[in-house]
C-alpha cells in the first residue's frame, strides 16, 4: 500500500453533509436527477423501485447489486421499494433531488424492516494522484466503533490507533472524506477500544486516482456484526458480506461437570456447570461445533452457524443425557432507552417442564420449554435490585438464586436458569 496522507478535514461530519453533496460532474441533460438502487438487504433477493407510485422505474435489482441509473424529475419525489413483482411497499422515502445530480438509494435491513438512505454522488473529485474514502455507518445498533484503514496484510495488533472512530448513537453517521494515494486498502471495523472484537472486514477496497469511495456498514441479524459494501461515486458497487458468527456457551448440565465447546482448533469457552460466558467468540459461519461434557462428546445441534448471527450454544440435560441446542440472540438495544430487553434460557435439570420467569412480577417467557429460549420482554431498567421468580408447569419450584439483580437500562440480558428443580440458579449475561 502506498503511503497515505490526511487531507485537511474537520472532525466527523453530520449525516446531512453526506446527503447534501458538494458539486461534481453534471447529470441528465433534461434537468432530471439520476438515481440508482443498491440492494444490501438481508432477505429480499430482488427489489423494484417505484417513483411517485407510478410503474417501476428500476426492476428486479438483485441482492448485492445496483440498478442502472433512472431519471426521476428533480424536486420532492416519493421513492418506494417493493419485492420484485409485488405491489406491497417495503419502504418509502421522500427526498428532494437536484436536477443533474447523481444519487444511490441504499436499501438495507434492521430488525426485519427494510430501511433506506439516499447517498449523494456528486462530491468534488480529488486532484490527480489522490483518492478519497469515507465510511457510512447504517448499523448504529452495533454501538461505538473504531475503523482501521490499512494495507490488506497489516496485523491490527501492530497498529497504534484507529484511523477514525464513531461514537454510539441511535442514528446513522459518517466520517469525513479521508484522502489516500491510489492503491488497495483493507477496512476493518471493531468495537470501540478493542482490536480483537472484529465487527466487519472489507478486505479489498481498490482506490484509483480521482475516485471517491463510500464504504457502507449495514446491520446483520444479530445486531453486533456488520455487512460491508463499497460504492464508487458514479461507478461500481461491490458487497462484502460478513462471513462470521459470534458464539457463546451456556452450560446447564448437572452441577460440577465441565462443559466445553470449540470449532476446529478455536476454543469457544469452557466452564464448570452451570456456566454462561460473558464474551462471544468469532468463528467462521458454518463451522462444525465440538462439544464435550465431562470429557465425553455431545452431538452438535443440527442448526448451522449463520453468517452475521450472534448465537448462544445451550448445553443441558434431557432425560439424563446431555443435549445441545443453538439459540439465536438479538443484541440490538431496546427501542426505549429506559428499558431493558430480557429473556430466559431454560436449562434446569430434574424434569421441571416448561418454566416462566418473572422480573418484578412481569412475566418473561411464559411456559418456555427445556432447552429453549423465551422471547425478549421489555421491562423498566433499574440500578436497584430486580426481583426474580420462577413458575414450573409440572413441579413446585423455589425462588432462584440469586433472587434479585440490578438491570441497567438500555441493555440486553439473557437469564440462564440452570441447576436443579430443587435449587434453580440464575446466571445473567
Amino acid at each position: 500500500m502506498k503511503n497515505s496522507k490526511w487531507w485537511p478535514w474537520v472532525g466527523v461530519v453530520a449525516l446531512g453533509a453526506l446527503l447534501a453533496g458538494c458539486g461534481g460532474s453534471g447529470g441528465d441533460s433534461s434537468g432530471n436527477a439520476s438515481l440508482r438502487v443498491a440492494n444490501a438487504t438481508l432477505t429480499h433477493a430482488s427489489l423494484d423501485l417505484l417513483v411517485n407510485a407510478s410503474s417501476s422505474a428500476a426492476t428486479a435489482v438483485a441482492s448485492d447489486t445496483t440498478s442502472a441509473y433512472v431519471t426521476p424529475a428533480s424536486g420532492s419525489v416519493t421513492l418506494q421499494l417493493n419485492d420484485a413483482g409485488s405491489s406491497t411497499a417495503l419502504a418509502t422515502t421522500v427526498p428532494t433531488l437536484t436536477g443533474g445530480n447523481h444519487y444511490t438509494l441504499l436499501a438495507y435491513e434492521s430488525g426485519g424492516a427494510v430501511k433506506t438512505v439516499v447517498l449523494n454522488e456528486d462530491y468534488t473529485l480529488p486532484t490527480s494522484g489522490a483518492a478519497q474514502l469515507r465510511v457510512y455507518d447504517a448499523a448504529p445498533e452495533a454501538g461505538a466503533i473504531d475503523i482501521y484503514v490499512t494495507d490488506p496484510s497489516t496485523d491490527l495488533a501492530t497498529v497504534s490507533a484507529p484511523t477514525v472512530s464513531l461514537g454510539s448513537t441511535t442514528g446513522n453517521q459518517t466520517t469525513s472524506l479521508l484522502t489516500y494515494s491510489p492503491g488497495t486498502y483493507r477496512v476493518r471495523v471493531t468495537a470501540a477500544g478493542s482490536k480483537t472484537d472484529l465487527r466487519a472486514d472489507i478486505p479489498n477496497v481498490v482506490l484509483e486516482s480521482q475516485q471517491i469511495a463510500t464504504v457502507a456498514l449495514t446491520p446483520t441479524v444479530g445486531g453486533s456484526l456488520m455487512n460491508g459494501s463499497t460504492l464508487i461515486q458514479q461507478g461500481t458497487y461491490s458487497a462484502a458480506r460478513n462471513t462470521n458468527t459470534r458464539v457463546r456457551l451456556a452450560g446447564a448440565v448437572a452441577n460440577g461437570v465441565t462443559v466445553a465447546a470449540s470449532t476446529g482448533s478455536t476454543p469457544i469457552d469452557s466452564g464448570v456447570s452451570p456456566t454462561f460466558g460473558f464474551a462471544y467468540t468469532l468463528v467462521p459461519a458454518g463451522s462444525a461445533l465440538n462439544i464435550t461434557v465431562g470429557g465425553q462428546s455431545v452431538g452438535a445441534p443440527a442448526t448451522a452457524l449463520a453468517a452475521g448471527a450472534d448465537v448462544t450454544l445451550l448445553v443441558y440435560q434431557d432425560g439424563g443425557a446431555a443435549v445441545a441446542s443453538l439459540i439465536a440472540d438479538d443484541n440490538r438495544a431496546p427501542t426505549d432507552a429506559t428499558t431493558v430487553k430480557l429473556r430466559m434460557l431454560n436449562g434446569v435439570t430434574g424434569g421441571p417442564g416448561a418454566l416462566t420467569l418473572t422480573a418484578n412480577n412481569t412475566p418473561v417467557g411464559v411456559a418456555t420449554q427445556p432447552g429453549a429460549a423465551s422471547g425478549y420482554a421489555s421491562i423498566a431498567g433499574s440500578t436497584n435490585a430486580t426481583a426474580f421468580g420462577l413458575v414450573s408447569s409440572s413441579v413446585n419450584i423455589p425462588a432462584p438464586t440469586p433472587s434479585t439483580s440490578p438491570l441497567t437500562a438500555n441493555k440486553v440480558y439473557s437469564v440462564l436458569v440452570g441447576g436443579t428443580a430443587a435449587a434453580p440458579q440464575l446466571l445473567i449475561r
